[in-house]
């Protein structure tokens, strides 16, 4: 019965509250970060090149894929420019062993869990 139970916690989805928490961005030439907290709320940045870019917003958690929703939404013109505001709109981040991966701008974004 122990292994049983074993295997079916290996295998069940990522929980929300296993999530909460600060990831950090430790790729060259980027910098960054994103916060994930356990009320369903986020913070992110980013520093790449000439992007610099920030939001908040809410966070979900759909079938294993973090999504990120800027909230309160800017106007569509400071949008996605490369500076200021990111707008997020149920956009994923992919779950890659204990990294969260972001496809942005030509940028494969890996965002590491900081140590607790």
């Amino acid at each position: 019965m122990g292994i049983l139970a074993a295997a079916l916690l290996l295998a069940a989805p990522l929980a929300a509250q296993e999530l909460a928490g600060f990831y950090e961005i430790n790729q060259m030439e980027m910098g960054g970060g994103l916060e994930l907290r356990p009320d369903g709320r986020f913070r992110y940045a980013l520093e790449y090149g000439a992007v610099s870019e920030g939001a908040e917003g809410n966070w979900t958690l759909d079938s294993g894929t973090v999504r990120l929703t800027t909230d309160p939404m800017p106007p569509k013109d400071e949008c996605d420019r490369g500076y200021a505001s990111a707008c997020f709109d149920r956009t994923p981040l992919q779950p890659e062993g204990e990294e969260l991966i972001l496809r942005r701008w030509d940028a494969k974004i890996r965002f590491q869990p900081r140590p607790r």
